[in-house]
């Protein structure tokens, strides 16, 4: 959700998958702790749930970002990955290597190895949906091992928005952690990468929106993009406080409108005009 790669901190978390470098900023552990501490409420098992909600949401995140490093590969490129703040970066390039922490304030952070040229519209069509699509195939792969269990997914509603919910069979019904786990898998993958989809600026729906409407038109196509991300941004705002009862929702999504308008405001296209 971020559109710079944040600065380099001593507390980094540095490891690589499938050649991809990874790094983890220790805001991500932050802020998932907070949001973990919003949704385990006051259970008795409010540890238990903390943890298997932060090892769920930093290897969903992670794959979701290696959907984007892998077609980034694909299309001839390097990537590396940064993970901040709930939030991660599929980064074109390699990271420099440093001896030191160096300038924890730089934002100077890729060696240009090679210069490949810009990325083609469908490439950045095909990077953005990679993210949101392997996580969809992962909550299919998470589904199928819960029927292969002999369990089901059923659908409960938060508000009047849709949730899968997992139901174990009847000799594991009993094992809350595990429970705990499908329903964390399921949420995050599922509800969260159709929610990264929305046209919404800077997350992938709103990508491949701005990919689309500018092929089309390449003024007038941003200034759709922007505006379609305007409204979306807004109404989902008020349906997650208002069908959800989310203030993380709220800020969220309030703040990219806000955002999106801004820059709308900046190219000289937030007067009277219609935007169609």
């Amino acid at each position: 959700m971020l559109l710079a790669e944040p600065p380099r901190t001593q507390y980094d978390l540095n490891f690589q998958v499938l050649g991809f470098p990874v790094r983890v900023h220790p805001f991500f552990w932050i802020v998932g702790l907070l949001l973990g501490f919003s949704g385990a409420g006051e259970s008795s098992d409010f540890g238990i749930i903390l943890i298997i909600w932060l090892l769920v949401t930093f290897v969903s995140i992670l794959i979701h970002e290696l959907g984007h490093a892998l077609m980034i590969r694909h299309y001839g490129r390097e990537a590396h990955i940064v993970l901040y703040a709930m939030g991660g970066l599929a980064i074109e390039g390699r990271p420099q290597s440093y001896s030191s922490f160096g300038n924890p304030w730089s934002f100077d952070s890729v060696e240009p190895r090679y210069h490949s040229g810009p990325r083609t519209p469908n490439e950045q069509i095909m990077i953005s949906a990679a993210g949101p699509g392997i996580q969809l195939l992962l909550a299919a792969a998470i589904a199928g091992v819960l029927y292969a269990l002999g369990g089901r997914v059923e659908m409960d509603y938060i508000g009047f928005v849709p949730a899968p919910v997992p139901v174990l069979p009847e000799r594991l019904a009993e094992n809350f952690n595990l429970l705990m786990l499908f329903h964390a898998l399921l949420y995050i993958n599922i509800f969260w990468a159709l929610v990264n989809l929305m046209p919404v600026l800077p997350l992938d729906g709103g990508q491949i929106a701005l990919q689309l409407l500018t092929q089309q038109d390449p003024w007038g196509g941003a200034q759709r993009a922007l505006w379609l991300s305007v409204f979306t941004g807004a109404g989902l705002a008020i349906l997650g406080v208002i069908a959800m009862q989310s203030m993380f929702m709220l800020v969220m999504f309030g703040s990219l409108a806000v955002s999106s308008y801004m820059s709308l405001q900046q190219m000289g296209g937030g007067g009277g005009r219609s935007p169609w």
